[in-house]
Formats: structure tokens, C-alpha cells, sequence
């Protein structure tokens, strides 16, 4: 009987003493807030001092250091590479596949698949043998300069071959090229689509690939050319016949004399002491709501066009031409583009350490846009267009590749900006290791 009654009686002064401690760390802080918003006079804070955010409300924005806001939920690391990479696929298996290109030099492993979240727990995929070319090996048969790998709606894995070996300028005949994996059968290679020698002209250089499936017989990819007279490719995966389109106009080519920007800091490119501009093409690529989007790595720009025209080989340039779309700079350089199936577009913001985004459906439009009610259905009108960002963190050191599998988007970064090419005298300044993110956006990928 005593039990009964001392047990509660303990539970009562146990309650009693965390709700004291409660009251005192409230009364604790109150009188702190108190304390700081008395030297907000008028709102503002005294000179020179950094005030807690939301005391004073009139504090001028870059009074601070915090004042470099991150935007948007945390990000997930989830494999860090000894060595940068630029492209990324992820499988639906949630395996992550990684591209290390020889633009700069020789690598051991061209594309990787990671075993775990260390870089030395990764292997060659989809085998050793393919990753390098021997003496006189046919270059369509192994990797020359894998640039990137992508995932389709039919779990088959692509890898776009650049057919541009270290030290070289202009792609090898058959090593530029396009290949298919079944990833449901061992990796099997399915099919390689050779890049056609006549369409190799003035440095082709392939650098990303888009596969719509359901488009004509065998459906269709999407290769943008980051050349310095840049283009896209369409090639019909029925036939294996290719076309180069919007090749040296506008949509496709840098920014005279483009200048971008890094962690603050101004970039252009060096050979040695010796000052250039940077004049890499069409980079970043992505099918969504029936276009193909596409940025300019060197500028702002990005555009996009229908995918029935690029897909029509017998339209004439001129009718190409005239449908290509231009909504507007998006406010950053740009290396990657993927989509989701929401109709929401992604792009890489390297020059603001951020991924942005644009909704393409009305659907999505949560806003009034220039006399445009929010929501309804159909496309959004390209001058509707609003450019928004959904992360930005220090740790987005030049996100390049990105793709979105079962409500996460993926990410690579490479730390581009700081690789020999952009910086005086060629001195490398990166330093790994090079970090992969995902960040939750509740979408899987574009269909």
C-alpha cells in the first residue's frame, strides 16, 4: 500500500522539478531576447554588431556574414570520389553511377559504379575491359571519353562517348558514339550507335544524352554538342541515322567574351600566362512537356524546342530554327539539366553555389504571373517563365550532373572553376574529395 502511494508522489515532484527547469530556461531566454531587442533602437541595431536574426528588422541585409543565407532542405551526402566527376546516372535500385572523363587526361576507370560512400569503393562498370582502348582496338567497341550516363524509362543505361582522346581536339571516327546497357541483363550491351563521321566536323564534342523512347519506331536521343559553334544531335534509335541541328547559331554558342563567376571570384580560361574566353557551347540537357531544353555552359542562356521537329529529318534548318524557343537568362552559367514528373525543369547553378528550377505546367504555378492566375492545365507561356531556386549551400561546388530517381534528386559536383583550365598559369586548385548529394523535391523522373 505504501508502494502505491510513493510511486505516484515520485512521479509528481519529478514533473514538478522538469517544469521548474522549463520555466527557468524560458525565463532565461526571455530576458536575453529582451535584453538584445532594448539595443534595437528604432529597429536597428547598434553599429557594427551582427544582431540575432528576426530582433532587429531593420538590419541592412549584408551587415553580416550570415547574411549568405542557404536555401532550401539539407542535403544528403552520398558518395565522395577521389578524383572529380562529371556525370551521374542512378539506377532504381538507388545504385549510383559515376563518369570520369579524359578531358584533362588519362583515367584509370571511365564510368564507376560505387559500392559504398568512400571513393576506393567503387568498381568499373559495366566491366574492366571496355574502360580503356588497347593498340589498334575498334574505338566503337571500348570507352574512349565516356562524358556522361543516363537511366531511361526502360532501365536500360546510356553512355555518351565523346570519341575525343586526352590531349585531343577532335573526336576519333566510331569512338564518338552512343551506347545501351540492359541493366536487367547483366549489363548487357545492347547496341552502340557510331555518331556519323560526317557530322563530326569542327569538333563535335557530345557531352550529355536524353533518350524518349516513345518517340517515332525505336524512339530517339538527344545529344548537345558543348563545341564552340555547339548544336544538337538527334539521332533515331530505329534507323541509327543522325542529323546535326542549329550548328554555329546563336541557341547554341557562348557568350562573346563571356566572364563567369566563382565562390566570388571572376573566372576566365588560361593557357599558361596567357588570357582567353571561355567558349564552351551547349551543354546541360533535359526532356520535359514535350521539348528538349538545353543550356549555353558559357552564358546564361537556356532554350528549348519541340522534340517533334528535332526528331522530323526532313524539316529544313530554317523551320528548326524558327522554333526553338528562348524564355529568358536563367541567372547562373549552367552544366546539368534533368527533369521531373511534375513538369518542374532543373538546372545547375554553378555560379551561385545552387540548383534552380522552372515549372513548365500550369499545374505547378503557385503564383500570379504577369496577369496569369496560378494553376490551370497546359503548358506555361514561355514569358511566364520563373526561374526559382530550390538549394543553395557552400557545398555545391559546381554541381554538373543531376538526375531524380523515387523523390530524391541526385547531384555530382567537380569544382569545375577550379581545374587548370580556368585558372592562371594552369595550376590546379581543386581539392577533393568531390562530393554527391541528393535532396528530397517528392517527384521521380520525367517520362
Amino acid at each position: 500500500m505504501m508502494h502505491s502511494i510513493f510511486l505516484p508522489l515520485c512521479l509528481v515532484a519529478l514533473v514538478a522539478a522538469y517544469a521548474d527547469d522549463k520555466q527557468d530556461k524560458q525565463d532565461k531566454q526571455d530576458k536575453q531576447d529582451k535584453q538584445e531587442k532594448q539595443q534595437c533602437k528604432n529597429g536597428f541595431p547598434p553599429k557594427g554588431q551582427c544582431p540575432p536574426h528576426g530582433l532587429c528588422p531593420n538590419t541592412t541585409l549584408g551587415t553580416c556574414p550570415t547574411d549568405f543565407t542557404i536555401i532550401g532542405p539539407p542535403l544528403e551526402p552520398v558518395h565522395e570520389s577521389t578524383i572529380p566527376p562529371t556525370g551521374l546516372a542512378v539506377d532504381t535500385k538507388k545504385n549510383i553511377y559515376l563518369t570520369y572523363p579524359r578531358n584533362s587526361g588519362p583515367t584509370p576507370n571511365n564510368v564507376v559504379l560505387c559500392t559504398g560512400f568512400s571513393g576506393d569503393e567503387e568498381k568499373p562498370w559495366p566491366n574492366a575491359k571496355i574502360q580503356n582502348c588497347t593498340d589498334g582496338q575498334d574505338p566503337s567497341t571500348c570507352f574512349v571519353n565516356i562524358q556522361n550516363v543516363v537511366l531511361d524509362s526502360r532501365n536500360v543505361m546510356w553512355a555518351v562517348d565523346s570519341g575525343i582522346k586526352p590531349d585531343e581536339e577532335e573526336p576519333t571516327p566510331g569512338g564518338a558514339k552512343l551506347m545501351s546497357f540492359d541493366l536487367a541483363d547483366n549489363n548487357k550491351l545492347l547496341k552502340t550507335y557510331p555518331i556519323p563521321e560526317k557530322l563530326l566536323y569542327d569538333g563535335a564534342n557530345a557531352n550529355d544524352v536524353r533518350i524518349n523512347n516513345t518517340l517515332g519506331k525505336g524512339g530517339f536521343a538527344f545529344i548537345p554538342d558543348e563545341s564552340e559553334y555547339g548544336s544538337i544531335i538527334a539521332i533515331d534509335l530505329d534507323t541509327g541515322d543522325a542529323v546535326r541541328r542549329l550548328f554555329n547559331t546563336s541557341f547554341v554558342k557562348a557568350d562573346e567574351k563571356y566572364v563567369g563567376s566563382y565562390n566570388g571570384q571572376p573566372i576566365t580560361s588560361w593557357n599558361g600566362t596567357t588570357k582567353k574566353f571561355t567558349n564552351t557551347g551547349s551543354d546541360g540537357i533535359a526532356l520535359q512537356s514535350g521539348n528538349i531544353y538545353w543550356g549555353v555552359l558559357a552564358s546564361r542562356r537556356y532554350y528549348y524546342v519541340p522534340q517533334d521537329i528535332m526528331a522530323d529529318f526532313s524539316a529544313t534548318e530554317e523551320e528548326v530554327q524558327a522554333a526553338v524557343v528562348f524564355p529568358g537568362q536563367l541567372g547562373s552559367e549552367q552544366a546539368g539539366f534533368t527533369a521531373d514528373d511534375k513538369g518542374t525543369l532543373y538546372m545547375t547553378a554553378g555560379e551561385h553555389n545552387a540548383i534552380y528550377y522552372v515549372d513548365t505546367l500550369k499545374t505547378q504555378v503557385k503564383e500570379e504571373v504577369n496577369g496569369t492566375p496560378p494553376g490551370g492545365s497546359g503548358l506555361v507561356a514561355p514569358e511566364d517563365y520563373v526561374v526559382k531556386t530550390l538549394v543553395r549551400s557552400g557545398l555545391i561546388q559546381h554541381a554538373d550532373s543531376a538526375a531524380i530517381i523515387d523523390g530524391y534528386l541526385y547531384f555530382c559536383t567537380n569544382q569545375l572553376e577550379l581545374s587548370p583550365t580556368f585558372q592562371y598559369n594552369n595550376i590546379d586548385h581543386r581539392r577533393g574529395p568531390f562530393r554527391s548529394y541528393r535532396v528530397y523535391i517528392g517527384a521521380g523522373p520525367a517520362k
